[in-house]
């Protein structure tokens, strides 16, 4: 597993269903995560494979001149090898003027069993961050990847 085979099957999946992640809303980007975390499962009894989760996520953030507002729902492939944990992570992450955003507390939930994923979906859609940008237009949207040990 690494993030590379999560990034194509979730371009697979995106592909299939007809969704293009530069024109995606708040809303059909949790719609299509979701669909994809519940028809592509990850096999956790293959050796090393020790979770499958969904992480959404909101802040603020700073890149030297550049600031904005960050939304994103990643799901996340946790592997063990021996001591070494490593967490594949690929999913989509939409921006926004940073503005209206300025008091907004970064915030960080997960969903880690599927049977789970309807209370999951009513944390993301009543939090404050997806409720302020659901009126707006991302100012840019992009599939995201990433490893971390």
């Amino acid at each position: 597993m690494n993030s590379h085979l999560l990034l194509s099957s979730l371009q697979t999946y995106l592909q299939r269903h007809g969704i293009e992640v530069e024109r995606v809303t708040p809303a059909e980007m949790v719609h299509a995560m979701v669909g994809w975390y519940r028809s592509e499962r990850v096999d956790l009894t293959t050796a090393g494979t020790t979770g499958d989760t969904l992480l959404y996520r909101y802040g603020g953030w700073s890149e030297g001149c550049a600031t904005g507002f960050k939304l994103s729902l990643l799901r996340r492939v946790r592997t063990q090898d021996g001591e070494e944990r490593v967490d594949w992570m690929a999913g989509m992450t939409m921006m926004f003027d940073p503005s209206r955003f300025s008091n907004v507390a970064p915030f960080s939930t997960t969903a880690s069993e599927w049977q789970s994923l309807e209370a999951f979906v009513t944390a993301v859609e009543s939090s404050r961050g997806y409720q302020l940008v659901t009126a707006d237009s991302p100012a840019g949207a992009m599939l995201e990847i990433g490893g971390l040990r």
